[in-house]
């Protein structure tokens, strides 16, 4: 493939990006708001979280390995985007929170076809001097997109419209756009099967990685802390600040540029700080945000305290990916960070499903009110001493 047709390739994969975050910023943030619509109960939330983060992680590890297997990534990257959003077009015409939560489950399996095959894809079209610039400019495209869906959402709401109707039909519209745009510019690559190959779990010398096994250990009992809030955080938006379609818009963007601000403003800096500091800064910090859900759930103060910790998130999540680059070996990356995000996407699945079955059996004796803020300053607790924990790393 010359050089010329993988620069044009180049600004499809771009594109591709772009429909990608437009699809998820229509949509994600507005699923659970949707499913408390109908009439999910604080259990079918937690299991609406659960499961969907669960199937989008575990999903990776299976896709990843038989793209490489079968090298075959636009193939996956094609289906992927093509049977999420048609899921996602259906969830318009469910009534039941049982199929409801069937299919956003299904959305997640069918969108992590594209999401390790992309990179990987991507990683074989571009040069090696010009990797961190393209991911630098899939991230800033990726906060564009996703900005402009939710605040589209948002906007058609406050206008009348059906917001949930508007932000499912965008995320269908630019989910299949973008795999017709990729079956017609993008072909597979000739790839040599023993060079495509990666290694499998049994291969790895995990137990001579002591960093990797201390920080998996660390990150999967801090993601169960932090997804326990989750199905809390939708909880409270929709009954006890009862928030509007357009407010909760607001939130997710005002997260979502400060994570990305955040980044641009300090990313020259953050080599100057061991990695451990960081994930310690920004973990412990994370836990200021379930104390405000519980104490001031008011729209002024959610605004603040979501662009305070967006900057958190982003730092976390990217000194998280950082150390695990950084502790271990070379042959073994994909399938080390594979394995991170599954086994954290598994303490996704147990927080948010053990968060939603206690908030359901501590209703049963208290108001909605004192059973979300017990389990907000649980959650804040753990998220601040785990937090703490990870300066001790190195």
């Amino acid at each position: 493939m010359n050089k010329d047709k993988n620069k044009w390739i180049e600004h499809v994969l771009y594109c591709k990006a772009l429909l990608d975050s437009i699809h998820y910023g229509a949509s994600s943030p507005f699923i659970p708001i949707y499913a408390i619509e109908l009439g999910a109960s604080p259990i079918e939330i937690g299991i609406l979280y659960s499961l969907s983060n669960l199937s989008l992680n575990f999903f990776q590890v299976i896709w990843g390995y038989l793209s490489d297997r079968l090298i075959k990534y636009v193939m996956f990257i094609i289906l992927g985007g093509f049977f999420s959003s048609i899921t996602m077009a259906a969830l318009l015409f469910v009534k039941s929170i049982t199929v409801f939560i069937g299919l956003v489950t299904f959305h997640s399996m069918t969108a992590s076809m594209s999401i390790p095959t992309f990179v990987a894809y991507s990683s074989r079209l571009i040069s090696e001097d010009r990797w961190r610039r393209f991911i630098e400019n899939i991230n800033s495209l990726s906060y564009l997109g996703w900005v402009l869906a939710t605040l589209a959402v948002g906007l058609s709401s406050l206008l009348g419209l059906s917001g949930f109707s508007i932000g499912f039909s965008i995320a269908s519209i630019s989910g299949i756009t973008g795999s017709i745009i990729t079956w017609i510019f993008c072909k597979e690559l000739n790839v040599d099967p023993e060079e495509g190959y990666l290694p499998s779990i049994k291969t790895l010398r995990i137990r001579r990685c002591i960093k990797f096994l201390n920080f998996l250990v660390l990150s999967v009992s801090f993601g169960f802390f932090l997804s326990m809030a989750w199905p809390l955080f939708t909880i409270t938006l929709t009954k006890i600040s009862v928030l509007s379609l357009f407010d909760i818009s607001i939130l997710d963007i005002v997260f979502g540029l400060s994570g990305a601000a955040g980044l641009a403003l300090i990313r020259d800096h953050l080599t100057l700080v061991k990695t451990s500091s960081i994930l310690a800064l920004s973990g412990s910090a994370m836990a200021l945000i379930p104390l405000v859900y519980a104490f001031s759930p008011y729209l002024l103060s959610l605004v603040l305290i979501h662009g305070l910790i967006g900057v958190f998130g982003a730092l976390y999540d990217a000194a998280s990916l950082a150390y695990v680059l950084e502790n271990t070996p070379i042959e073994g990356k994909g399938v080390y960070t594979a394995l991170y995000n599954f086994s954290v996407g598994s303490a996704f699945f147990c927080g948010s499903l053990v968060a939603g079955y206690i908030l359901e059996i501590l209703q049963q004796s208290w108001s909605l009110e004192a059973a979300l803020t017990t389990l907000y300053i649980v959650t804040a607790v753990g998220r601040f001493v785990i937090g703490l924990l990870y300066r001790y790393l190195d």
